[in-house]
């Protein structure tokens, strides 16, 4: 137990530390790297381990207390140290090899069916070494490896890297990579201690599921949520997007409005408004950067399946998931239907565990809402009684999900003599006292002279 909680801490504070120094970049800003010794390799599309190797043991493991202990992988890592060095840890990316480009779905595939032996090993980075010092910056690490393991195997090798002083080389090298070879990306180190990650933009088509929209612009879309249809059809959240042209944001609001229907289920965007859910119709087409199914603390990114029933959507299971990084609308797909040929799941399979993407989802038990206060007020007039009402709820279901709000304030005001009888207002919050806030605010702007309280 001690073993797997010390590599456990080791692969998570890794993880950490080199999310925090990563940068992606597009093609077209690598002649913003700053000048000095710069290092680039190709980016292999596999998973991040780390491999802890002594004279006569090895091991593979990865955060999430994943170890590999067996397969040929692990008997070309054993017996590669010189006697200088007793035992390291070094980082890596495993991978399947194949004529055709390497893809990380196929490492997640290889792994759960226990096929060890399909896997392979590039690396790329030294954390720990035993009997000598542990040098401080990349190009004497790399130096370091590439004396350690000196004789490579089929299945072990140090990323192939090249020093270059002249940026226009990078340009190249990418459209060598990436265009030519077929490429996941390349990646670029410099002596800030900053690593750049250059990737084509990757693009897929989403379902619309829900929107907000501008609060001061309220005929005008601000974000929108995005799904994609799983084999059992129903509906896998993969995040929102609000970075979309000004035209565009006036014609999805014209046509989201009139397709919005009811929904069982929550979500709150970063401004804390409620998402407005639509039918299933709508396709858009996104564009980002780069997918990842880890957050910048290592964690596995959950999000939430839905199922569409009688108009209505349901919460169904949390499940991993991915976060799109740097999205922007480019279009609506007219062209493009709400099923499971064209806003298809397998868009991202090659960033999850392909078995996951294809189970039956089961639908949680979700905890009760509670009232937690509730008032009313009357007023009589000339066109009959008017009530305002602000009730505030407890939902207990952000312990099942953290997109889910904890509390909701909701506000209604009814008047018989309008053109519209009806007006809703509803809020969200995180805490017990930014409910009570956003209530009092609402009894000192709608509760004047003549609003007589019930009790």
């Amino acid at each position: 137990m001690k073993e797997h909680m010390n590599f456990e801490s080791i692969a998570k504070q890794y993880k950490c530390a080199v999310a925090a120094k990563y940068r992606p970049l597009k093609p077209e800003e690598i002649s913003l790297i700053p000048s000095g010794k710069i290092f680039v390799s190709k980016k292999i599309d596999g998973e991040l381990w780390l491999a802890h190797i002594e004279q006569d043991r090895a091991t593979l493991f990865a955060k999430g207390g994943r170890f590999i202990k067996e397969g040929i992988i692990i008997e070309s890592l054993k017996g590669c140290l010189p006697n200088s060095v007793k035992s390291l840890i070094v980082a890596g990316e495993l991978y399947v090899q194949k004529d055709s480009r390497e893809r990380v779905g196929d490492v997640a595939k290889a792994i759960s069916e226990k096929d060890f032996n399909n896997l392979s090993f590039a690396i790329f980075d030294l954390i720990k070494i035993e009997g000598k010092l542990l040098p401080l910056n990349y190009e004497k690490k790399l130096e370091e490896i590439q004396s350690i393991f000196k004789q490579q195997k089929s299945n072990i090798k140090v990323i192939e890297t090249k020093e270059v002083s002249e940026k226009n080389y990078l340009k190249d090298f990418y459209e060598k990579s990436v265009k030519i070879e077929n490429a996941e990306g390349i990646i670029i180190r410099t002596g800030s201690e900053i690593t750049y990650k250059v990737k084509p933009s990757i693009s897929i088509d989403a379902l619309v599921v829900g929107f907000t929209n501008k609060v001061n612009e309220s005929e005008k879309v601000r974000s929108v949520l995005l799904g994609l249809k799983r084999e059992d059809k129903s509906i896998q959240l993969i995040g929102a997007c609000g970075n979309l042209s000004g035209s565009l944001k006036e014609e999805l609001y014209k046509k989201l409005e009139n397709i919005e229907c009811e929904s069982k289920f929550r979500h709150s965007s970063s401004d804390g408004n409620l998402y407005r859910f639509v039918k299933p119709e709508m396709v858009l087409e996104v564009k980002c950067t780069e997918i990842q199914s880890e957050d910048s603390n290592a964690n596995s990114i959950r999000r939430m399946v839905l199922d569409f029933k009688n108009n209505i959507w349901e919460p169904l299971a949390l499940t991993d998931c991915v976060s799109l990084i740097h999205p922007v609308i480019l279009r609506e797909r007219l062209d493009k239907r709400s099923d499971e040929t064209d806003v298809r799941i397998s868009q991202i399979e090659s960033f999850l565990d392909s078995k996951q993407i294809k189970e039956k989802i089961k639908q949680i038990e979700l905890p009760k809402s509670e009232v937690f206060e509730r008032k009313v007020w009357t007023k009589n007039g000339k066109n009959g009684i008017s009530i305002r009402k602000i009730i505030t709820l407890k939902t207990s279901k952000s312990q099942i999900w953290n997109g889910w709000p904890e509390w909701i304030v909701f506000y209604s005001d009814f008047s018989q003599g309008r053109k519209s009888p009806l007006d809703r207002k509803l809020k969200t919050a995180r805490s017990k006292e930014e409910a009570s806030k956003i209530a009092m605010n609402l009894i000192d702007s709608n509760i004047k002279k003549g609003w007589i309280i019930k009790e």
